[in-house]
């Protein structure tokens, strides 16, 4: 049996090789662990009722806002988020909501699920590839290119 003898250079890039990977790896890990408090799993509102242990945890629930549930009490919005299996979850959130946000639309919301009611940190508004600001369409409908509605 032959014993391959490998040369100085062969070494050198085998060991520069396992350094590199070994110094990818820690980041990667360090990322990961660094970040576990922030990432936030996406559910539906059917998902939340399978699930065990959601009281604090930050999640991301997405649906439609249900109609006639967008009110606006005491300084925050209280709406529900509605999913195709008309399971829903009560969101409260006590920032200004987006121009988009409107009944039977798309939404994604993140926060934590406490005391049976979901507490939004952020609110997401849902829409088509169509869409284009309002100031846009003033601009063009100024300047007579404007060929929609």
């Amino acid at each position: 049996m032959r014993i391959i003898k490998l040369n100085n250079q062969i070494k050198k890039r085998f060991i520069f090789l396992l350094i590199i990977l070994f110094c990818f790896s820690t980041s990667i890990f360090l990322i990961s662990y660094s970040l576990k408090d922030q990432i936030a799993y996406f559910v539906e509102p059917s998902d939340l009722k399978n699930m065990n242990d959601i009281e604090n945890k930050y999640l991301r629930v997405g649906g439609l806002v249900k109609a006639n549930s967008l009110k606006f009490t005491d300084g925050n919005w209280i709406f529900e988020v509605i999913d195709q299996n008309k399971n829903s979850v009560n969101v409260i959130f006590s920032k200004t909501l987006p121009n988009l946000v409107e009944e039977d639309k798309g939404i994604i919301v993140e926060g934590k699920f406490i005391d049976n009611i979901f507490i939004a940190e952020i609110v997401l508004a849902k829409h088509d590839e169509n869409y284009m600001p309002q100031s846009a369409v003033d601009k063009l409908k100024k300047e007579g290119k404007w060929r929609g509605d």
